[in-house]
């Protein structure tokens, strides 16, 4: 059965920076921009830029579960906040989905679909601008769902985190064999 996106999550839009974030040695937090998410669709926790944090309302710090949504630019892709290692909040371009039930739908499965190639035909579709693509809240929310049965979902979660960790991996020797050459190249040519 289809759904739309709005029948499982709650959508929120990232902190409100006013400008450009400012880094702060010893801020208070951490920030999560567009940038930070890598083409695994995954955070890279390391460059992250420490901000402050301030004002009267308490901000909304990500939880372990979210899911972020990248609104702005031509890869309006979707990443799994397993855990948090430090507060942080997302930038203003971006949406934080958050679960309702999860005995009905699985973070891990919702990001594989947000991600697959139907989705981001929808996201392409819809966007709205010209010099600079973004996609809004209701758009994002109006995403239809397909719905499997919750051991589908954990399947499909499970292969999709296996083709990653492959990635990661076929990446990683092949940075290897280019340091390789460039050190054979280093030899040859000095």
């Amino acid at each position: 059965m289809i759904y739309n996106l709005r029948d499982f999550v709650e959508v929120r839009a990232g902190h409100p920076f006013r400008g450009k974030i400012h880094e702060k040695q010893n801020g208070n937090s951490f920030v999560i921009q567009i940038r930070d998410i890598d083409e695994q669709h995954e955070v890279n926790w390391e460059t992250l830029i420490p901000t402050d944090i301030s004002g009267s309302k308490e901000p909304n710090w990500l939880q372990s579960g979210d899911i972020l949504f990248t609104a702005r630019g031509r890869h309006n892709v979707a990443a799994f906040i397993e855990s948090t290692p430090v507060d942080v909040v997302a930038a203003q371009h971006i949406f934080i989905l958050r679960i309702k039930s999860l005995e009905k739908i699985l973070p891990e499965f919702l990001v594989w679909q947000i991600n697959q190639k139907s989705a981001q035909n929808y996201f392409k579709i819809n966007a709205e601008g010209s010099l600079q693509l973004s996609i809004r809240k209701s758009v994002l929310e109006n995403l239809p769902i397909e719905l499997p049965c919750i051991e589908k979902q954990r399947a499909i979660a499970g292969f999709y985190s296996k083709v990653k960790q492959e990635k990661r991996v076929l990446k990683a020797l092949i940075k290897n064999r280019e340091d390789q050459m460039q050190k054979i190249a280093n030899n040859i040519l000095s």
